[in-house]
């Protein structure tokens, strides 16, 4: 769909991950991958219906599988060194889970993990009109990324945002992605392409923070009464809305009841 005079962006199916793209004048900078690696062929031959300009780089806002599978298919990569780094370290669990578990064969067809070849440590501006700013922020993954192109006051929050959905927390540093969030809130920011769930506005910020906050603090003060294997038993006992993706929050007890 097209989000702007130069974004575009694909939704995922069912609350699967989101990616797009930048045209810009001279080329096309591309926002993460599909879910599986097959999609992403399917992508970029659905590119070819909206541009003839030439992929110059993929931009990895984080390293997980559904963002970086389609790695494969690009030359140039960008991306935090933390997440460069962790999809290295990940490589050989990924190779066996997709061998072992993949479903759909030809999704995987000649699969092989890709890693990012451009790192950066802070942030880095890509000037080809429009202009595409890539910032660290942390939070979601220790590597998590945005995209902004503040020409069109857009937004590419990565996993740093789900809409929609309960957010996946295994690999978070909940305290970070909340001042994450607080920071993105200072953007003049008209459309966010967020790493779940539909084209949002700026008002999604304070809403996952809201979630964050209450997740936290809620387990906190839970863990005091409860045991891990009770309050996973008891979900509710967390006062979070309800939202698709449920399972979720069983796997964000497991990851933090003892971190908080």
């Amino acid at each position: 769909m097209k989000v702007s005079n130069h974004v575009y962006c694909r939704i995922g199916e069912k609350g699967d991950s989101n990616n797009g793209v930048v045209v810009c004048d001279d080329c096309c900078i591309v926002v993460d991958t599909a879910t599986y690696p097959g999609q992403t062929k399917e992508d970029l031959l659905n590119l070819q219906k909206i541009t003839d300009k030439k992929i110059k780089y993929l931009i990895n806002t984080h390293y997980h599988a559904d963002h970086t599978f389609g790695n494969m298919y690009f030359h140039d990569i960008i991306a935090h060194r933390f997440c460069y780094e962790t999809l290295k370290e990940r490589t050989p669990f990924y190779m066996k889970y997709v061998e072992e578990n993949a479903e759909d064969r030809n999704q995987f067809e000649g699969f092989a993990i890709k890693l990012p070849t451009l790192v950066f440590e802070k942030e880095i501006t890509l000037y080809y009109s429009p202009d595409v700013e890539v910032t660290h922020y942390g939070g979601h993954t220790r590597g998590s990324t945005t995209v902004f192109i503040p020409e069109e006051n857009v937004l590419f929050s990565g996993d740093l945002l789900f809409v929609g959905s309960h957010p996946y927390l295994a690999d978070a540093d909940i305290i970070q992605w909340i001042a994450a969030l607080e920071d993105l809130m200072e953007l003049d920011v008209k459309k966010i392409i967020p790493g779940h769930g539909e084209v949002c506005a700026a008002k999604e910020f304070e809403i996952q923070v809201e979630y964050l906050v209450t997740f936290y603090e809620a387990l906190r003060d839970l863990k005091e009464e409860y045991t891990k294997e009770e309050l996973i038993n008891n979900v509710d006992l967390l006062g979070l809305p309800e939202m698709d993706k449920q399972e979720r929050v069983t796997k964000n007890i497991e990851a933090h009841y003892d971190r908080v």
